[in-house]
């Protein structure tokens, strides 16, 4: 930790800082790194008067005339410190946050664009009611009878863009709000899934979450819509115009079971983000996990591995009451997905193209088998690595012992 500055009658330095009220809690941190404190009212006050220039003796008197009780300023100190918020020696100010893209997140997202959004949507729903052909089924998904063309055409390739874009519309509808964010890969149970990291949201009202949160499964329903209409236009082609015709409806279907995905919220999706803001969670999924840890240490009586329960938001603590079972229900069936179906299905595509590979004359043949089993794979190959990969760094952190606190109490 750094070592703070002794002269508790000298002003601190404190980086630009934002404050979001919201009634005894207040929201306060950087922009610029995207570390944010959850502090309670009187706590942000006292934050706002070291900022405003009083030194730590001063704002601490402040505060016991204030609210009649006393303050461990060098505690406090330390939060700021171990947050970030305190400008060390030798090193500058923090500069103000430019946010690249801010402009085209705004476009995307003003009013004459969702009147092309309602437009578009319904131009699709009108498609598929005149012409029933384009519906989405789930036969779609198998636009050719080869598997390699369906899984590098239909799904792989297929989807990559509309992934991508997925991700584009959280990250624009962050900018638009003058958020910077990350796009890395990571992992949801035995699921490989790109990740938008948006940690100033915090930062802004709970009612501006929502479209940043949402963007993503909006712009999934607007694919599905942009496909649709340009497959009923092809409907009556021949030759490659029909071949395209299937792509689209086979990618289109491959959009909405992804949508679909989304519903799966004990895997922290963006409806699982939505809804915990919107019921005023703070970490809902670590407190239930917790919980559940706690209900198994008790149920083995190993009372020295209980986590310390006062350490966790009021509001998680109560939704994860219930919300630890919910989530336990959805492991477990994805559980038994994974053993009863994915394992035997996997089983039988190694089977099958080893097979293909073992009578294979032709470099194509071989080549089709090989790139077949790559492309069933790579995920959970991704997902265990990641799996691992996250395992070994949660045991660095155990033995470092070097986390920073969420909130201020």
């Amino acid at each position: 930790m750094t070592e703070l500055v002794p002269d508790l009658d000298r002003p601190l330095k404190l980086h630009p800082l934002t404050y979001l009220d919201e009634g005894d809690e207040v929201t306060v941190g950087r922009a610029d790194t995207n570390s944010f404190g959850l502090f309670p009212a009187d706590g942000a006050e006292l934050l706002r008067r070291l900022e405003g220039g009083a030194s730590p003796n001063e704002a601490a008197s402040w505060y016991s005339e204030r609210y009649g009780e006393t303050v461990d300023i060098g505690e406090f100190m330390e939060i700021l410190d171990e947050l970030g918020l305190l400008v060390k020696d030798g090193e500058e100010v923090a500069a103000p946050v430019k946010v690249r893209w801010q402009r085209l997140g705004a476009a995307i997202f003003s009013p004459a664009a969702w009147v092309f959004y309602a437009l578009l949507v319904a131009a699709a729903i009108g498609a598929m009611i005149y012409d029933h052909g384009v519906v989405p089924r789930y036969e779609n998904l198998f636009f050719t009878r080869s598997s390699l063309v369906i899984l590098t055409l239909g799904i792989f390739l297929g989807q990559a863009p509309w992934l991508l874009l997925h991700e584009a519309y959280h990250a624009l509808a962050g900018r638009r709000l003058g958020l910077n964010s990350t796009l890395s890969i990571g992992r949801r149970f035995y699921y490989v899934v790109f990740v938008t990291s948006l940690d100033g949201l915090v930062s802004v009202p709970r009612r501006k979450r929502y479209l940043p949160m949402l963007a993503g499964m909006l712009l999934d329903i607007l694919v599905v819509a942009a496909l649709t209409l340009t497959a009923a236009v092809l409907h009556s082609s021949t030759g490659v115009g029909a071949f395209i015709y299937r792509l689209l409806l086979s990618m289109a279907f491959a959009v909405i079971l992804r949508f679909v995905w989304q519903f799966y919220f004990f895997l922290r999706t963006d409806l699982y983000f939505t809804i915990t803001t919107v019921i005023g969670c703070n970490d809902l999924q670590t407190t239930a996990r917790q919980m559940l840890h706690n209900h198994l240490n008790r149920l083995l009586r190993r009372p020295d591995r209980l986590v310390d329960e006062s350490e966790w938001y009021p509001r998680d603590r109560s939704v994860a009451r219930w919300y630890c079972w919910l989530m336990l229900a959805g492991y477990v069936i994805l559980g038994a997905m994974l053993v009863s179906t994915a394992f035997p299905v996997g089983i039988r595509i190694t089977e099958l193209a080893i097979h293909e590979l073992g009578k294979a004359r032709s470099a194509i043949k071989i080549s089709d088998a090989a790139v077949f089993l790559v492309l069933n794979f790579w995920e959970p190959a991704l997902a265990a690595y990641l799996a691992v990969r996250a395992y070994r760094r949660r045991r660095a952190k155990a033995i470092q012992e070097t986390a920073v606190p969420v909130a201020v109490k």
